[in-house]
Order: C-alpha cells, then structure tokens, then sequence
C-alpha cells in the first residue's frame, strides 16, 4: 500500500501577464503544489478568501488594483491575515521594497523569473508559515516559560532622546506604555489604549513579556505587533468583545538608518514633527486589534533625521476639548511651536497646553526625538 504525504500545499498566482500564470502554474504543478490563478486584484482577492491558500504570489505592476493594494487588503482581513505573501516584481529600487514590506510582503521575487530561485523561495517561506503558526499557537506556554521580566534601564543615553507627560506616571488603568532600547542605537515604542477597567497587572506583565520575547533582530514592527496582540488575544479569549475595544501604536525608530516604522492600529494619529517644521500626521492603517486576524499588519516607514520628533498620545490627553479634531489640530500646532526647544520642554509645554485648566490628566504623551 502506498502513502500520501499529509499535507500538500496550496499556492494563489495573481498577476494580469498571461505568461507569467502559465510558467509558474506549470513549474510548480510539476513540484506537486496544488494551484490556483488569478488574472488581476480583485479575483485574487476573491480567490484567497474562497480558497485559502498556503501562500500568494502577487504581482506588482496590474491595471485596476496593484498588488501594493491587494496586499493590504489581503492583510486587513481576518480571513487572509495570515497568508504570507510574495511579491512578484520587476521593480527592484528601495523605495518600492519598502513600500512593499510596509505592506505586508515576506519577500520579492524579481522578474524575469529564475525557477529554482521561484522554487527556493517558495519552499522557504512554507517552512517559515508553518514555524510561525506553531509559535502563535503556543505563544501562552511561551510567556509561562519566560515568566520573569528584564529590569528596566534607566540609564540608558537614548533617554535625553525621549520624554513623557506627566513626567510621574501613576499606574494607569487605561493604557499601557512601554519602550525597548536595542543595541543598535535603534528603540521601540509600544502604547496601547484599552477601555477600563480591562487593564489589570495580568494582562499588563502579559503584555511586557510578549514585547521582550518579540522584540529584537528577528522581528519586524509588524511582527512584534501582531505577536503582541496574538498574546492580548489569549488573555481575553474568554471575553472577545473586551478585545475589540483596543487600539494601539507600535514604533520602531532606527537611528543607524534614519528611519521610523509605525503601526498604527485604531490609535488617533502619530504626529511626526520634519526639521523643516513641516507635520506628518500617521492615520490608522486598519481597526482595533480586535477586528484584525493574526497575520502581519501594514505600517508606513519615513524618513526620521536629526532633530525630526515624534508624539503619540493616548485618547484621554484630548478629554478637556470639545472634539477630537479640535484636540489634535492644538496639539499640532503646540509641537510645531516647541520646535526649538530641548525635547523635554517640548513634550512638557505641549502636555501643559492639554490640560485647559484640568488638575490632572489620565492620558500619556510622548516624544521621541531622533
């Protein structure tokens, strides 16, 4: 009696070239991979849903939706989240591999193709999903296991970088605010906005020891995000409505490269402060956690050089105004006006103006500078 292999993957083709589909159905149906084709966006779309493939590989270059578009969707959904997806491209500058992988990508496959490199990549990245999924699905046994948390440094020199209001934190009941210092001179920064009382010292050191165990080299932003909320997701498994009420901002700022990469999901806009004094505000890129599956969420990447600054916020800094936009369009404008000030007295002046009169706020600002 002959056996069967237990699983056979299943591979997604989208791109609108009749040539590309044929060669890369062919030489993977060859490989024993089970197929399935689309000839642009919006069926590929279709198709990922209906199907459920293992992977996608996704041209770049299509008339109606591009595959910048596509993979954004694709993440968006809780139903595609997690596929991993690969580019197929014959665009090769860094701008538009960053874009890419700000959207979502594992990896490129550059044109005109190479079967063995085709075949290389593919195999790699299958490896990799089914690695990642093991992780996910043991990610509780992996914060009992690392039960214990590192000491926060204070020392450390990127500190005159950064600042906070209220300079004292009171332990906080509506958000959690942590930072990690790489050893590249590079930082992360995670706030996340829960509504109370959800926030108890569980979910918070859950919350803390997912960030140290996702955090490093190995991980991009979107990595350490959507691991971090797969650890929320388990903490709140029980009650899924309370999990549908956070938002969260997640940012890497490297200063070897000058550069920032945000998640935002849910949160009110990041506002990036340029040296020319002009403001970019960074909108949310998709929902809450809660309304997200557990694959790898789009982010945006700037240009972040000396003397650019970064403030994120928590919803409860804007309570003393009559509108959100209101809150914000003042907040822009006390960031701008505290351009040439030290970064502490910036962050201060701006928390202060927040205020309109109140003693105190529950919220948290803060301010990175490069």
């Amino acid at each position: 009696m002959s056996l069967k292999p237990n699983y056979i993957p299943k591979i997604l083709i989208i791109d609108d070239e009749p040539f590309n589909l044929e060669f890369l159905e062919l030489v993977l149906r060859q490989q024993g991979y089970k197929i399935v084709t689309a000839n642009n966006g919006r069926t590929g779309i279709e198709c990922a849903v209906k199907n459920q493939p293992d992977l996608i590989l996704l041209d770049i270059m299509m008339p109606g939706e591009t595959g910048f578009e596509c993979a954004t969707i694709l993440r968006l959904s809780p139903e595609t989240s997690e596929i991993p997806i690969i580019f197929l491209t014959a665009l090769d500058d860094a701008k538009s591999t960053q874009k890419g992988f700000d959207a979502g990508a594992v990896d490129f496959i550059t044109k005109p193709f190479e079967y063995r490199e085709v075949l290389h990549r593919i195999r790699l990245h299958l490896k990799i999903a089914a690695s990642d999924k093991f992780m996910m699905n043991n990610q509780v046994e992996l914060l009992e296991q690392n039960s214990a948390l590192p000491a926060h440094d204070d020392t450390s020199p990127q500190r005159k970088n950064k600042s906070i209001f209220p300079a004292k934190q009171e332990e906080a009941q509506t958000y959690i605010y942590e930072s990690v210092i790489l050893p590249n001179k590079s930082e992360s920064i995670l706030l996340l906005n829960f509504t109370p009382p959800q926030l108890d010292n569980r979910t918070a050191n859950n919350i803390r020891k997912a960030l140290t165990l996702n955090t490093g080299p190995l991980y991009t932003p979107a990595e350490t995000f959507r691991n971090v909320g797969t650890a929320l997701r388990e903490t709140f498994r029980s009650d899924i409505d309370q999990m549908m009420e956070i938002d969260g901002i997640y940012a890497h700022i490297n200063r070897e490269t000058d550069t920032l990469t945000l998640v935002n999901a849910g949160s009110l806009p990041a506002i990036l402060l340029q040296p020319d004094g002009s403001t970019v505000f960074i909108e949310p890129q998709s929902g809450p956690l809660g309304e997200l599956g557990k694959g790898l969420l789009p982010c945006s990447t700037f240009e972040m050089k000396k003397n650019s600054r970064l403030f994120i916020y928590s919803r409860e800094m804007l309570s003393a105004f009559d509108s959100t936009g209101k809150g914000i369009k003042e907040l822009k404008e006390a960031c701008e006006l505290s351009a040439g000030v030290d970064i502490e007295t910036a962050c201060q002046a701006a928390g202060e103006m927040l205020l309109k009169g109140k003693a105190t706020l529950e919220g948290i600002l803060i301010a990175v500078e490069a």
